[in-house]
């Protein structure tokens, strides 16, 4: 990324519209020197980028190919060499709509995270309920994943308390949606799971765990779902399908024993 000056660059929005309650994408930077817009890539120089004019760049965001914030952001100063004023970090901007912060227990979008300032813009667009910012990747990446900290725990107390599974999936569905890091996405996706309705929970495991998991499989689904016998003492166990009839009644025999245990003080399960 050596080719880029930092200086020259400020950030007028981002690749992609959003279309779930918070996300991560590369940001969209106009050139100050002549007006001309691109997206910013992880890696790779000036040289090699395909920049566009005013025109070319309205017609992006009107086919919702782009985002423009109401107000341009400059380059983070975290992203930017010392000693040159050439990018030496990956940028990226992080959306996230209210809604979100609300579940995360958030009062607003923060101004700080990990000792680097975050300026939140809002998005041409009519929901005034989005804000966007630009930062690190590893800023960014770790700021969705302490909202999905804070979404699990929301997700855990409302499980115990036995909340009706429709409020739970919309829980998980937020977790999901902020979760990066491997082991939050798998713990999502076990809730996500846990949220269903019985007929659901396989057919979940088949099109969503191992379509992100390929190493998983059902029998070690199992042992993390055994992992959360405490928890799941609290609510109904699903009837699980399988593939054969004699492995589905080894599943639900296997379910039916761990919520005869005593319940255990086991609050995450244990990633794949």
């Amino acid at each position: 990324m050596n080719g880029f000056n930092a200086d020259n660059l400020e950030v007028v929005g981002f690749n992609g519209t959003p279309q779930v309650e918070c996300g991560r994408t590369l940001p969209v930077v106009r050139r100050k020197s002549d007006g001309m817009y691109c997206v910013l890539p992880s890696v790779g120089n000036g040289a090699a980028l395909a920049w566009h004019n005013e025109k070319e760049a309205a017609e992006f965001v009107g086919a919702k190919r782009w985002t423009r914030f109401h107000e341009s952001l400059p380059i983070p100063r975290s992203c930017i060499s010392d000693g040159d004023g050439r990018l030496a970090r990956k940028p990226m901007v992080v959306h996230a709509f209210h809604t979100l912060l609300e579940m995360a227990d958030r009062v607003t979008w923060p101004a700080r995270f990990h000792d680097e300032p975050l300026l939140w813009r809002g998005l041409n667009q009519p929901n005034d309920s989005v804000r966007a910012a630009c930062s690190s990747a590893e800023t960014v990446e770790a700021l969705m994943d302490d909202w999905a900290m804070a979404i699990k725990r929301r997700f855990d107390a409302r499980f115990h308390q036995g909340h009706q599974k429709a409020a739970l999936k919309r829980v998980a569905d937020f977790m999901l949606c902020a979760a990066r890091t491997r082991d939050l996405r798998w713990q999502a996706y076990l809730r996500y799971a846990m949220s269903q309705e019985p007929d659901r929970v396989q057919p979940v495991f088949d099109s969503f765990i191992q379509g992100e998991f390929p190493d998983a499989d059902w029998p070690g689904f199992l042992k993390q779902i055994e992992s959360q016998s405490g928890v799941l003492k609290a609510v109904q166990i699903p009837e699980i399908r399988s593939s054969s009839a004699s492995q589905s009644q080894n599943a639900r025999s296997k379910l039916m024993n761990i919520t005869n245990q005593p319940p255990l003080n086991v609050m995450n399960p244990v990633a794949a």
